[in-house]
This record gives C-alpha cells, structure tokens and sequence, in this order.
C-alpha cells in the first residue's frame, strides 16, 4: 500500500509540471494605502522587515500559473470591491474600492494591521464584488476568464485578491531564518502564507465547495490530485475551510503537518505539503513547479473560524497530534 501511495504521489508530480505553455506566473501585488497604522511602513526597520516577510510568503506560490485577464474598465464599465478594513478599528469597518486595475496573471491583495483583544492572529477575504458595463467586462471582474469557475458546478477559480489583516496586539516574529524564532511567537511568514492560499480560493472558494462531501465524522474533500495525493478522500475540520487535524501530507517523501490545516503551536513554522499543492491543483490552478522547503517559508496558526468569507486564525496553545 505505501509503494501504491507512493507511485500516485510521483504521477501526481508529474502530472501538475504539465502545464498549457498559455498559463504564466502568478504576480501577487501587495498594496499599503489602508495601512494607517504604519505597521508595513518603509520609515522603520521592522515594517521593511515585515514586507519582506510578504513577498518571501507570495513566492510560496511562484510555482502556480494561470492566464487571468487584466480587470481593466472601459467606457461604460465600473466595478466595486467592498472588503473589512485591513486596519479596522472594529470588525464591522468596511472599506469600498472602486475601479481598480488589477494586471492579467495578477493578483492585487491589501493589507495592513491594528490590535485586537483577543485570540486572533488575522484574517482574509475577498469581500463583495460588483460590476456594471459589457458582459465581457463584467466577467472578467467576476472569474478572471476562467471559463470554469461559471459552470453549473465551479471547476475553477479567478479571484481578483482580497485583503489580510494582521493582530498586532502580538509579538510577531518578522525574520526569515527559522532560527531566531521564539516559543511564545507567532510567525508573520507562516501567517501570511496561509492567508494567501485562502485568497486563492483554498477553504473559501465555489470550486472547493463543489469537491466537498459529507461523511460519517464531518465533511471529506475529493479532488482528484488531493485524493492521489493522500491515498484517498482527505477529511476537512468541522467548517469544510482547512485539513482536519492530524491529516499529514509530504515532503521530500517524509510526512509533514499540513501548512494548511487548523492549527499550529506558538514557535513553530510550516510548509506547504504536496497535499497543500494538489488542493490548488484541484481548484483550476496550474501547479508548474514545486518549490524546494528551504526557498519557500510556510504557515502557522490557529484554530478557524469563518466571518462572512473572511478566515480567522486563532493560536493554539497545544501541538497538534
């Protein structure tokens, strides 16, 4: 059965390299202009440190490609994002961009931080989209020409972006060398890559929903990279938006805790699995390449909860088992 397993997991390999020569990078473009707080500002060393955690943390995904069309209004076309306020000063501060230009193969993701009482480390979502003009226009706002995503059940996804919000009541560690991080800690780099896979659609997407199944203990994910990937159908938590605990993927052939899954103690670092990678896969994204661990720096965090469409991680103070 493990040889079994194993030979599903090199084919699936195999298969996510073969990608349409039509597909190009993904661009992930990170804008500050709500971070009112100044906690990503160029004036001090820790907000460069932090944008430098971000851009290590949207290099996870180099490997993904697509061919997203540009969100460009013309005459007689407009479109209006509304999304929580990266730097809210409560949970219902909303924000509304309008008209935004968002390139082809690109996604444009807001962020910032304020400081919050409580258990949660962030939070993302893609807000509430509309869009007025040409029905060519209108699409593209909606599935990024993504012919799939449209169907009666979604098969794949083209989001625009979102926006993360970062506690920063916390004692972040901002650094890139796992080495300096403490116990009591929580890891900006996990963080933000965990954010960003959910704005690509794991956990919070139609095409993740269409895959999903109930079972006799919750809910089963049955996308078919997932499923060769993990030798069968991959139990999800209790809200259907991340791994259940427990369920471990690979890398290098050894077995992982899943970056994507719940929960991580305080002090540690994740990595995206191949059953991290096979999930993206499953959802219309083209996975070209596997990054190496040692140039990609994955995800903590905590337990999940869903408000409206927005992910919001919580610390755990226990290992997962």
């Amino acid at each position: 059965m493990h040889s079994l397993q194993q030979s599903l997991k090199a084919a699936l390999l195999v298969a996510l390299a073969l990608v349409s020569s039509s597909a190009y990078a993904l661009d992930i473009i990170f804008d500050y202009r709500f971070d009112r707080n100044g906690w990503f500002s160029t004036d001090s060393d820790a907000g460069l440190m932090r944008r430098d955690v971000l851009q290590q943390a949207a290099s996870v995904f180099s490997g993904l490609t697509d061919s997203l069309s540009a969100i460009q209004p013309g005459a007689g076309d407009s479109w209006s994002v509304r999304f929580q306020h990266p730097s809210w000063n409560s949970w219902i501060e909303n924000v509304t961009v309008t008209d935004l230009y968002v390139p082809e193969n690109s996604l444009v993701i807001f962020v910032g931080a304020s400081s919050f009482n409580g258990s949660v480390l962030g939070a993302a979502g893609s807000g509430t989209v509309r869009a007025q003009g040409s029905q060519d226009f209108v699409d593209s706002v909606a599935v990024r020409g993504q012919e799939g995503a449209l169907a009666d059940v979604p098969v794949d996804i083209g989001p625009w972006g979102g926006s993360i919000w970062f506690n920063s009541q916390f004692s972040w560690y901002a650094g890139l060398d796992e080495s300096g991080l403490a116990p009591n800690q929580p890891d900006l780099l996990t963080t933000a890559t965990h954010e960003i896979a959910h704005l690509l659609g794991f956990g919070a997407s139609a095409a993740w929903d269409a895959l999903l199944r109930p079972a006799d203990n919750g809910w089963v994910f049955t996308g078919e990279n997932a499923v060769a990937a993990y030798g069968g159908l991959v139990p999800v938590d209790g809200v259907g938006a991340h791994w259940a605990y427990g369920v471990q993927g690979t890398i290098d052939g050894e077995l992982v805790p899943n970056l994507m899954d719940p929960g991580t103690q305080f002090g540690n670092r994740e990595y995206f699995s191949d059953l991290d990678y096979a999930a993206l896969a499953d959802i219309g994204w083209q996975v070209s390449a596997v990054p190496e661990p040692s140039t990609f720096w994955m995800l903590l965090l905590g337990l999940a909860g869903v408000f409206g469409r927005w992910q919001r991680k919580q610390p755990r103070t226990l290992a997962k088992k």
